[in-house]
C-alpha cells in the first residue's frame, strides 16, 4: 500500500460518505450541479464549505486550498473531505476543474458580458426582457462605484459615526431599502433609526430633531413630496442632510450636505435599484471599518445574541449575519 497523504484521508464520518459512485465530474459545472443535489447529506462542516464553493466558484481555482477555507470559515481538511464527498481523488483534482471553469470564462463558456447579453437578446422574448434588465443592472453599479469619489463616501461615513442620532428616511420604493440600510448598520451602530415609524409621517418623527444629529434620505424620480418635507424641516433646524438620489439634479441634491448618486436606469417602466444596494452597503462597509474595534465588537456581541436566541437553522459564520 502506498502511504496516505492528507488528500487520502477517510471521508466515512456522518455526512461525509461519497455523493455519488462513478467517474469524477468532468467540469466545474458537473462538480457544482453534485455538490448541489447531494447538499443535505453532508455534514453541517461540509454544508458550510460546499456552500461556499457553490456561492463563488471561480475562487477555487485562483485561491489555495487555506485561503479559501479561511473564507469558508472551515479547516482546510474539510475542503479535501468536500473534494472526496463529491467522487474525486482529492483537493488538487477538484481544484482543477475550477481552473478549466476560470479559464472558460465561467459557467456557460461566454468570456465577454455582451456576447452572453447579445445571446439572450437574439432568443426574443422573456430572454430579451432578461438580457436588457441584466445590462442595466451591470451599467448602473458600474457607474454607481466609477462614479462615486471614496472621500465623499468617507465623509458620509464619518458624519454618520460622529452624530448623536441619525434618521434614515425612505418612502414608496425607498422605504424597504432606508430600513435595509437600517437593519444591517444599526448592528454595529445603535443610534441609527428608520422613519417613518408606524403610523406617522416623517415629519412627525423629525419634529424634535436638534442641530447635531443627521437625516439621511433617499428618494428617486418621481421625488416623493414628504421626503423633500422632512429635508427641509431637517435643515431649518440646522441638521445635517445626506441625500442618497439618482441624479445630481434631484431637489433632494440642492439640499444636501453629503450626496451621494446612484443610477436607477432601466428598459421597463419601473426603476433598478440595485446599485442602490450596492452604494448603501459599500457605506455600510465603509462606516465599519472606520468604526474600528468598537464597531466590530458590537458587530460580534449582536452575532452572540442571536446564536444564543437559536434565530439560526444552522450554525451562521459572523460573515453572514442576516
Amino acid at each position: 500500500m502506498r502511504p496516505k497523504t492528507s488528500d487520502d484521508r477517510p471521508a466515512a464520518a456522518a455526512g461525509e460518505t461519497p455523493m455519488a459512485n462513478g467517474r469524477e465530474p468532468g467540469s466545474a459545472e458537473a462538480a457544482l450541479s453534485r455538490l448541489t443535489e447531494g447538499f443535505d447529506a453532508l455534514s453541517p462542516q461540509l454544508q458550510r464549505a460546499a456552500r461556499h464553493v457553490i456561492d463563488h466558484p471561480r475562487e477555487v481555482g485562483v485561491q489555495s486550498m487555506r485561503a479559501l477555507a479561511a473564507q469558508a470559515e472551515v479547516h482546510p481538511n474539510t475542503l479535501v473531505r468536500l473534494a472526496r464527498a463529491a467522487g474525486f481523488e482529492g483537493w488538487e483534482a477538484f481544484r482543477a476543474r475550477f481552473r478549466d471553469f476560470v479559464v472558460s470564462g465561467g459557467i456557460g463558456g461566454f468570456r465577454d458580458r455582451a456576447e452572453w447579453l447579445a445571446a439572450l437578446e437574439a432568443e426574443g422574448g422573456s430572454a430579451a426582457v432578461m438580457a436588457g434588465m441584466a445590462g442595466a443592472t451591470a451599467e448602473n453599479v458600474e457607474a454607481v462605484w466609477t462614479g462615486q469619489a471614496a472621500e465623499a463616501v468617507t465623509a458620509l461615513a464619518d458624519a454618520i459615526i460622529a452624530a448623536p442620532r441619525v434618521y434614515v428616511l425612505g418612502m414608496g420604493s425607498a422605504y424597504s431599502l432606508a430600513h435595509q440600510f437600517w437593519y444591517v448598520a444599526r448592528m454595529a451602530f445603535e443610534q441609527i433609526q428608520p422613519i417613518p415609524r408606524h403610523g406617522s409621517q416623517p415629519v412627525d418623527d423629525l419634529a424634535w430633531i436638534r442641530e447635531d444629529e443627521l437625516l439621511v434620505a433617499l428618494t428617486f424620480q418621481p421625488y416623493r413630496a414628504e421626503t423633500m418635507a422632512a429635508v427641509r424641516l431637517a435643515a431649518a433646524r440646522g441638521a445635517t442632510i445626506a441625500g442618497i438620489t439618482d441624479s445630481a439634479t434631484s431637489p433632494l441634491a440642492r439640499h444636501a450636505d453629503h450626496l451621494l448618486v446612484a443610477p436607477t436606469h432601466t428598459p421597463q417602466f419601473f426603476q433598478s435599484h440595485a446599485a442602490v444596494v450596492a452604494l448603501l452597503e459599500g457605506l455600510i462597509a465603509v462606516m465599519v471599518a472606520r468604526g474600528g474595534a468598537a464597531a466590530a465588537a458590537r458587530i460580534e456581541a449582536f452575532h452572540a445574541e442571536r446564536q444564543r436566541a437559536g434565530l439560526y437553522e444552522e450554525p451562521a459564520p459572523l460573515t453572514q449575519i442576516g
